[in-house]
């Protein structure tokens, strides 16, 4: 229902979301329009709606393979875990920030990027409650929704938990898709779930401008969750730019923080948006080779580890 090529294009819009939210959110206003810049910067949680969404089919799709067996726990870590290591350790070295047991803590749960924190956390109980096997989605459902309410009690800031559903509504729609089939595919595009969620999202996003409750929050967001499905699922994909984007879009994640402070501050006569579009388009270009070579070694890696008895 969702090839390969489809999530790397979804994903590589995904991160253009989450780089033009965060640039937009820390440039001074001055250059533009506040309130053209005051929207940009709330797409960053749409964005993540959108990998958590993947995400979740994707783990659906690789278990129905061959379960939860070395393979499938190897891929996961060498995929996300080892580049967040390598790339977030590097800095953490030369920034000297590592200087407590509570640092290296936060440095190996993810805690500074709250999106891999939330994402390790998820793999986590999916890889628990699928190798158990029985009830797996109503226990995943179950685990998801008690880590939501646990980051809300502690007081976490909201968008660490605004998009876990979206986790959730990828995992049932594999899920579905293996009891339905092509039923599924055909029903969504027959009552063009795309332009349902789009209506809903536009709805709760006015509730959510002129309420600001948790619960409009979240409910603009498994709205725009269930439009990118209905999207995904109709679209054909084309291209090179997006796919490519897609592929090392943790790799810009990672990347695009500092790549902002550096190029935006390099030079006093630069504006912020001069230098923020500089910024993003040296971010694009370096993670990507950096994603290269590092997917290039884990590659390696892991066909060395998976050979052995």
């Amino acid at each position: 229902m969702i090839d390969s090529k489809i999530s790397k294009v979804f994903r590589g819009i995904a991160i253009l979301m989450v780089i033009g939210s965060h640039y937009a959110g820390w440039m001074y206003a001055e250059p533009f329009n506040e309130t053209w810049r005051a929207w940009v910067s709330t797409w960053g949680v749409y964005g993540v709606d959108v990998f958590l969404l993947l995400s979740g089919y994707g783990l659906v799709k690789s278990y129905e393979k061959n379960g939860i067996d070395k393979q499938f726990v190897i891929k996961r870590v060498m995929n996300s875990y080892v580049p967040y290591i390598l790339i977030v350790g590097f800095f953490a070295i030369i920034d000297k920030s590592v200087d407590s047991g509570m640092a290296v803590i936060k440095l190996l749960i993810g805690y500074d990027y709250w999106y891999m924190c939330v994402l390790f956390a998820l793999y986590i109980m999916f890889m628990v409650f699928y190798k158990i096997g029985k009830f797996k989605e109503i226990t995943l459902t179950v685990g998801v929704i008690a880590f939501t309410y646990f980051l809300y009690v502690k007081g976490q800031v909201p968008f660490w938990e605004l998009s876990n559903g979206a986790f959730l509504i990828g995992v049932y729609a594999a899920s579905l898709e293996k009891e339905y089939k092509d039923q599924l595919k055909d029903t969504i595009i027959r009552v063009n779930l795309a332009l349902i969620g789009f209506s809903l999202m536009v709805i709760c996003a006015f509730w959510h401008v002129h309420s600001g409750t948790m619960s409009s929050h979240m409910a603009a967001s498994m709205c725009f969750t269930v439009m990118t499905l209905g999207l995904a699922v109709q679209m054909k994909a084309g291209g090179f730019v997006l796919p490519a984007l897609g592929r090392y879009s943790l790799f810009i994640y990672l990347l695009h923080t500092r790549m902002f402070w550096k190029f935006v501050a390099y030079k006093e006569d630069w504006s912020y948006f001069k230098g923020s579009v500089i910024a993003g388009l040296i971010t694009l270009f370096v993670s990507v080779a950096i994603g290269f070579c590092i997917e290039w070694w884990c590659t390696r890696l892991v066909k060395k580890i998976t050979a052995q008895k």
